[in-house]
């Protein structure tokens, strides 16, 4: 196995991790896979967040205000940055969301790209954007 090979592995299962957290609403787990100063792009508003604090304390009420939720990606592609020894990876993907307020359902389906850096051997998220998929009319 190629140390690329490898690499991509190990992003796709942080990926997974990183699914599961959100799913599971850990905050402790969130917080060991991204940066604290990463860059996050949203559906929700406002759709820009300079860092992971910033972006859990805007989005906890509202999770915390559902009685059910669901994140499933799928379609993932995993790519290691080689010009860069492996320092930087991403992972595309789509996703599909339900959350459930009460009787209410919101349902989503859109975009969302990971953006890795290695430090010390350990990778970390600093950049992530979610867009949902446009209305079909």
């Amino acid at each position: 196995m190629s140390k690329e090979s490898t690499e991509s592995d190990r992003l796709l299962e942080l990926h997974h991790t990183h699914v599961k957290a959100w799913n599971e609403f850990d905050l402790g787990a969130l917080g060991k896979i991204y940066d604290p100063d990463c860059y996050i792009f949203d559906t929700i508003p406002p759709p820009v967040f300079r860092n992971l604090g910033e972006f859990l304390e805007h989005v906890t009420p509202a999770i915390q205000s559902f009685n059910a939720f669901k994140l499933r990606t799928f379609d993932q592609v995993v790519r290691v940055d080689e010009r860069r020894d492996d320092r930087i990876g991403w992972i595309a993907s789509r996703y599909e969301m339900e959350a459930r307020r009460g009787e209410g359902v919101n349902r989503r389906t859109g975009r969302w790209t990971e953006i890795y850096e290695k430090r010390a051997g350990e990778w970390k998220l600093v950049h992530l954007h979610a867009s949902d998929d446009p209305e079909e009319r």
